[in-house]
């Protein structure tokens, strides 16, 4: 473990750390992993969001792992949605069922665009919820009991690689990019990858985090006409992985991907004139690169050699609360308003305070920050890099999110997601690298002692 130097934020926010929920103490490491089928059933079909889904071509699921050292047990889910909304109650629903606290669980959707319509979005006072929501709940709390009722001896390991099938979306204002392709924007490859296995080494659970939206079947019309419910690139790497390992669960998680596309997708130019729509041909777009990411999580999951059978578990929870902008006047019909569908200015005045809600796991020194909301992909590495461990496995797309969450230099650009965003710039990204840098010195002494 390297300890980095202390990097201070001057940024105008208010900062709040929750007190450790856990006592981190080291114990042998069990664990247990399950996956549970939440597709849409054909009597669903079919059914419109802002697009009309009419049947589905492969299944949706929930993934769930239980980490046990027999102090604190801690839960990570990962769900084939595009967001997650209630999710107090979903949380609970899974801590009612492993008697657990709700900082030890994280869950995060995988922000699958063509997974069945959002049940609620980021929520909020007008959040309403569809048919599918129970389906949803009944899918996550059953991943979990099982994944519990496996718990068998096991080790855990941490690796990185890279994958090269994402680039930069940045929206800017008045580009017309189509779907915001900017290739000479940052963009980071990295592969993380969190191995479970059993102690004779075959793998119980493997949790893959890369920044990427899991979109490249987004709005494209593959049966009848239609579009059809998939679990698109996420659960396509999801499956080749468990087919490449029999027996064990993959989860995908969205990493800082907030501005970052799939490097193809099957319709394309969506906001243009010479919009292209691949129909069903799409699909073997998907499978190229979901079998390249897929490849590049098996490669690294056999690559990892330094395993422990002994744990230390640890949670934490924070916050960020930043000031809040909105536009001055409501969107008017056929005045441009800038971003990607036409120029124009658009003016922006104070707004309610933002919050962004943080959580931070730790499993000996491999950090799990993972944050309420779709964080751009610099600020992801900001707080990789001020991490005060080495070994730092991203999470996004958590319940009840803040929405997008942009670096400071995008609101400069200026990007389309950053300077109409309900943040003001200087605040979000430098608190949220101090917020959980804090939660893990609150960590350290723990992980000290237990490493001793």
């Amino acid at each position: 473990m390297r300890i980095r130097s202390l990097l201070r934020c001057a940024a105008a926010s208010m900062l709040a750390i929750a007190s450790t929920v856990c006592i981190a103490q080291a114990g042998s490491l069990r664990a247990g992993a399950a996956r549970v089928d939440i597709s849409p059933p054909p009597s669903m079909f079919p059914f419109t969001d802002s697009q009309t889904y009419g049947s589905l071509h492969d299944p949706l699921f929930a993934r769930a792992l239980v980490l046990d050292n027999g102090h604190t047990k801690l839960a990570i889910i990962s769900v084939d949605n595009v967001h997650i909304a209630f999710g107090d109650e979903l949380t609970k629903a899974v801590t009612d069922e492993l008697k657990i606290p709700a900082a030890n669980v994280i869950i995060n959707a995988t922000h699958d665009h063509n997974g069945p319509p959002d049940v609620g979005g980021f929520g909020g006072p007008n959040t309403a919820k569809n048919p599918l929501f129970d389906i949803l709940k009944k899918g996550m709390v059953e991943a979990a009991r099982q994944a519990n009722a496996n718990l068998q001896p096991a080790r855990i390991g941490f690796g990185t690689g890279k994958a090269y099938i994402n680039t930069n979306r940045d929206e800017k204002l008045g580009e017309g990019y189509h779907m915001g392709y900017n290739p000479e924007g940052p963009s980071d490859k990295t592969v993380s990858v969190l191995l479970v296995t059993k102690p004779t080494g075959e793998p119980i659970a493997i949790d893959a985090s890369y920044a990427v939206h899991s979109v490249v079947m987004f709005r494209t019309h593959t049966k009848d006409g239609q579009i059809q419910v998939s679990g698109d690139l996420g659960g396509a790497a999801s499956h080749y992985v468990e087919d490449h390992f029999p027996g064990a669960v993959a989860l995908w998680t969205m990493a800082a991907a907030g501005d970052q596309n799939p490097l193809f997708m099957a319709n394309y130019n969506q906001d243009g004139p010479d919009v292209k729509d691949e129909g069903p041909e799409g699909w073997a777009i998907l499978d190229v690169l979901s079998r390249r990411v897929g490849e590049e999580i098996v490669r690294v999951s056999k690559s990892i050699q330094n395993t422990n059978d002994k744990a230390v578990l640890w949670s934490g929870q924070s916050s960020v609360t930043c000031p809040g902008q909105k536009r001055a006047a409501p969107p008017q019909p056929g005045v441009p308003q800038g971003g990607w569908r036409g120029p124009g200015h658009v003016a922006m005045v104070d707004g309610d305070p933002v919050t962004i809600r943080l959580q931070l796991f730790m499993v000996n020194d491999i950090a799990i920050p993972a944050v309420h909301g779709e964080v751009f992909t610099e600020i992801g590495e900001h707080i990789r890099s001020d991490s005060l461990f080495d070994r730092v496995f991203m999470v996004t797309m958590l319940p009840d999110g803040a929405g997008y969450i942009p670096t400071d230099k995008a609101y400069l650009m200026p990007s389309e997601k950053a300077i109409t965003n309900p943040i003001k710039p200087g605040c979000a990204e430098p608190a949220m690298v101090d917020a959980f840098r804090s939660m893990e010195k609150s960590y350290l002494p723990a992980w000290k002692a237990a490493s001793n």
